[in-house]
């Protein structure tokens, strides 16, 4: 373990001053607090701190242009390539309220489409005649539209993040929904139980590869309805880019975060490989503190080490343990002597 620096000793104070946190996350910065939050909808701007390269603009140029005839995207990747980011910037910038909506393996159809909620009860009482007293008491089933009915009903656009961690038999609705564009309910409480879709409603979809855990093979039948866009690690250019766009490092700084982390993340041994996330959160951390990404540095190595010590191989004694933060500290030192330019894949890879 490193010697304690007193990284945190003006850390609220500097993270004040830098407005880094809290609020760096994606939805916090997109939310349009001014606009109308009409059924649960969220109304989003796009981030003005995206980084946006060649390969980027080229996505999201196509995937608009696909969902503006009423094609369905889905974008498919690793945990941490930026997948849901990508929806979101995608969903503000077609100008249409979000209903979002977070895959899991306890979700039912009635997250997507609704559900009874209860009941509401009347009575009323006849007194016409004096002597006589009649009362009618009428129960209606109350229901209460879920994401996907409302986004199709009501024209927005719907972000399912994750969707294949849900049940197949929770997605069944998808089906009709983004091919005929129609929504039948089952339930009679609901007073129109055939739903027709709104012109501008439209659909983005994310997913992890089907070898992650806790993820179900989606049926080709809804694969054949929307585009997929398979999502890979960014560029070393682009990662560097982002991470500094988004912290507000130095271009130089940001390289080397970037260098240490895809060198972890090269390594076949590695427990949970860092995504693009934990360069963010380093970056972060660094730029919020004020602190230079040097080896020489020994506030930027123990934060290093703090964020990246646990992703040791998962068997690593004591003995294989130490070996790996002795990695760890000279890919650092690796990384902060190179030239403040990204390389290339091989030779990051190296």
């Amino acid at each position: 373990m490193l010697t304690d620096h007193s990284l945190a000793s003006d850390a609220e104070a500097e993270a004040r001053k830098s407005g880094l946190f809290p609020g760096t996350d994606t939805l916090a910065a997109m939310l349009d607090e001014d606009a109308s939050h009409a059924a649960q909808a969220m109304v989003l701007k796009p981030r003005a701190d995206m980084f946006e390269d060649a390969e980027l603009l080229s996505i999201q140029s196509r995937a608009l242009a696909y969902l503006r005839v009423g094609t369905p995207v889905h974008f498919r990747g690793p945990a941490g390539a930026g997948k849901t980011t990508l929806a979101l910037q995608i969903a503000a910038r077609l100008g249409r309220p979000v209903q979002l909506v977070s895959g899991d393996a306890s979700m039912t159809s009635g997250d997507l489409l609704g559900r009874e909620v209860g009941a509401n009860t009347s009575h009323v009482r006849d007194k016409y005649i004096h002597s006589v007293t009649k009362t009618e008491t009428e129960t209606r089933i109350a229901w209460v539209d879920s994401a996907l009915t409302r986004a199709v009903e009501l024209g927005h656009t719907l972000v399912y993040d994750e969707f294949t961690r849900a049940p197949p038999a929770a997605n069944n609705a998808l089906l009709t929904a983004l091919e005929e564009r129609i929504l039948i309910l089952s339930s009679t409480a609901r007073a129109r139980r055939i739903v027709r879709a709104h012109p501008d409603f439209r659909a983005i979809l994310t997913s992890n590869p089907d070898e992650y855990a806790g993820v179900n093979a989606a049926p080709d039948a809804l694969f054949d309805r929307m585009v997929t866009f398979d999502l890979s690690w960014c560029a070393p250019e682009t990662e560097a880019g982002i991470v500094a766009r988004r912290t507000g490092l130095a271009q130089g700084d940001a390289v080397a975060v970037v260098r240490i982390v895809r060198a972890l993340r090269a390594r076949s041994d590695a427990a949970n490989p860092p995504s693009i996330r934990t360069a963010l959160m380093i970056g972060r951390i660094v730029s919020a503190l004020g602190v230079s990404a040097s080896a020489q540095d020994e506030r930027f190595v123990q934060i290093c080490f703090d964020v990246l010590e646990t992703r040791a191989p998962r068997t690593a004694g004591a003995e294989a343990r130490a070996a790996y933060l002795q990695d760890l500290r000279a890919e650092i030192a690796g990384a902060c002597a190179g030239p403040a330019h990204i390389l290339t894949h091989r030779e990051t890879a190296a």
